[in-house]
């Protein structure tokens, strides 16, 4: 069930009331003329709710909406805010942090102004035979180290713009075992989960063309590079989203 929100009043919500210092949500049931009181703690993105609430009355920006879950032994309660504009850091003048995105661990290279590789790293994203929140919790982990070379290095991400149609097309005619890899895989929640971590740091997402990235890594630089044909590809990713041909 989603309650909308609402700019206008203190608490930003008609049925609901955030009262930040005490961590409590009340809910007004109208139908029972009476509140329900919830010790309640907002995890991530909690400073942006409580940026939201303490906007002042009629501002842009301050409506919060609450989204319940009925797990049936237990209730999750999500808070959705328009998330503040900012600038993120897209300067590729001194190089990218490139990714290659597969089932089982994402690939990232770094490359320097000139378009050279400076660093190849493997992040490991065990997600088979996790449960659904095993594995968004392992997507999350996977996406913050991920994010992590970008503040480290200071340079905006680079990615494939993956085209999630032909996946799912393909997942029709590939086999059992393929189509359960691809299933477990979530490329989808991946990339978000990394673009919303970028934001977050203050870095720009760059996308760029999925076209070939693994076989030219293969015949070009892997090995010549002595490394594997998915860290190959993320540096031809990393150079395509400098604009240099492969």
């Amino acid at each position: 069930m989603m309650i909308p929100g609402r700019r206008q009043g203190k608490y930003s919500n008609c049925l609901f009331k955030y009262h930040l210092e005490e961590g409590v949500l009340i809910y007004r049931c109208s139908s029972e003329n009476r509140e329900i009181r919830l010790k309640i703690q907002f995890h991530a993105n909690a400073k942006e709710l409580e940026r939201a609430v303490k906007l002042p009355h009629n501002t842009p920006g301050k409506a919060v909406a609450y989204l319940l879950e009925d797990h049936k032994k237990y209730f999750i309660i999500k808070a959705i805010v328009e998330m503040e504009e900012r600038e993120l850091m897209v300067d590729k003048q001194d190089g990218v942090i490139g990714i290659d995105i597969n089932a089982d661990h994402i690939a990232v290279s770094e490359t320097d102004r000139c378009g050279n590789c400076v660093l190849l790293k493997t992040v490991p994203m065990p997600l088979r035979g996790k449960k659904k929140n095993q594995r968004k919790h392992q997507i999350r982990q996977t996406a913050k180290e991920v994010v992590l070379e970008c503040v480290r290095s200071n340079k905006p991400l680079v990615m494939e713009a993956l085209d999630f149609e032909k996946k799912k097309s393909e997942m029709r005619y590939g086999n059992q075992r393929h189509n359960q890899m691809l299933s477990e895989f979530a490329t989808k929640q991946i990339q978000e989960a990394i673009e919303r971590r970028c934001w977050k740091e203050g870095y720009g997402v760059v996308q760029v063309s999925p076209a070939y990235t693994s076989q030219i890594g293969r015949e070009k630089y892997s090995r010549k590079m002595g490394c594997t044909v998915h860290l190959a590809a993320s540096f031809v990713i990393a150079r395509r989203g400098m604009g240099y041909q492969n």
